[in-house]
């Protein structure tokens, strides 16, 4: 038998450090997490908006397994504003008790924002993502002082899994990309934008599968609900008021803007604002085409924009803003956006107890928003991997 040599013997050790480091750094850091998601699910229990949405989501499907009539009905004072199929997916927070619904909301959203963090760091790096105890460390900072993050955890809301199947499906261009977003939007319609984002794309496949994932879901909750679906998509999904009042400060949408500070013609400077706002969306997704995962953002911070009620806890989308900047470098000044947004996402709450609030205050994500567009308008395209530059 061979003896090894001296610097085999050295490798050997420095590998086995390296690997010994990586695992306790995994364990402190799942142990840092998991303790900080419990304290702030304790601190979160004496705030009385804690799991507001999540007893609204589990209030409706027992009144849909009731047989009652859903959309007629409120739950906790507020209406329930989803589409049928997400009934059918909220069925099982339903069925057990509400400890152990928030605990499962609080996993699933956790693990939700850990993969979407991983992707963010595939993405910058460009698949190289390195440690997971680092990719945990992260998502649970950023869960903490994010406040969309924060928000969509205390709430038990939905959006970081949305936002994961938009990433994980469609961003990554998986065998099944487009199906993510049709997912998405048959539990929640506004994503319906990032659809038909695969076609401005030029990537017809995505879109049809799209719009065969949202299909397929849509038309399985008309079978169980169909007097639910008819209601939902004869009228209540025209009806801009039924989320709530769009001048609340918290609307960080451009309709949101436009009621507080032009309440009389909100709905005409609402209109003429989303449509540019529109056009200049469709420009980036289209000028980026060939970067599935900076075109879908652009997407989704379109879909925010022209939307007429985007809660702050929706602007999970600034994580992949960050993402997308970062891989730009800090000569973009989209990275530049990217930044000020997630600082505005750590400052908002802040900035929102405030009961003289100023107007950059008041429409601080749109305003950061409108300016990431547009930063991302003028960001020159990278060319597809393999082609020449001319």
């Amino acid at each position: 038998m061979r003896v090894p040599e001296a610097s085999e013997d050295v490798a050997t050790r420095r590998y086995g450090a390296s690997g010994w480091l990586r695992f306790v750094g995994s364990v402190v850091a799942v142990a840092l997490g998991v303790g900080v998601t419990l304290w702030f699910w304790h601190e979160d229990q004496l705030n009385t908006t804690s799991g507001l949405d999540l007893r609204v989501y589990r209030d409706a499907a027992r009144a849909f397994l009731d047989g009652s009539d859903v959309y007629a009905g409120r739950f906790q004072d507020l209406p329930f504003t989803y589409p049928p199929f997400a009934l059918i997916v909220l069925v099982p927070f339903a069925l057990v008790p509400e400890s152990v619904a928030t605990g499962l909301m609080y996993a699933v959203s956790i693990v939700a924002l850990v993969l979407v963090v991983r992707w963010c760091q595939e993405y910058v790096v460009r698949g190289a993502a390195g440690a997971w105890w680092v990719t945990v460390s992260l998502a649970f900072l950023a869960g903490l002082v994010v406040e969309p993050l924060h928000s969509t955890l205390g709430l038990g809301q939905v959006n970081l899994l949305l936002l994961a199947l938009v990433l994980g499906i469609d961003a990554r261009q998986t065998r099944a990309a487009g199906a993510g977003a049709g997912l998405a939007t048959a539990v929640k319609v506004t994503p319906g934008l990032l659809v038909v984002a695969q076609l401005v794309r030029g990537d017809r496949r995505a879109f049809v599968r799209g719009v065969v994932a949202f299909l397929a879901a849509t038309g399985a909750a008309a079978l169980l609900a169909p007097a639910a679906t008819r209601t939902y998509f004869g009228s209540l999904l025209w009806d801009s008021t039924r989320p709530g009042g769009q001048d609340y400060l918290q609307n960080q949408s451009l309709r949101g803007a436009a009621a507080r500070h032009a309440p009389d013609h909100a709905v005409a400077v609402w209109l003429v604002v989303a449509i540019v706002v529109l056009a200049v969306g469709t420009w980036v997704v289209r000028r980026h085409r060939d970067d599935a995962f900076f075109a879908l953002t652009a997407a989704g911070m379109t879909a925010l924009l022209v939307s007429p009620i985007s809660w702050s806890h929706h602007w999970v989308w600034m994580l992949p803003c960050l993402a997308v900047g970062w891989r730009l470098g800090a000569r973009a000044p989209v990275a530049w956006a990217s930044i000020a947004l997630v600082a505005a996402g750590i400052d908002a709450p802040r900035l929102w107890v405030t009961a003289d609030a100023s107007l950059l205050a008041q429409d601080v994500y749109v305003l950061l928003g409108v300016a990431w567009l547009v930063a991302a308008a003028v960001q020159p395209a990278v060319p597809p991997r393999g082609s020449a530059r001319t």
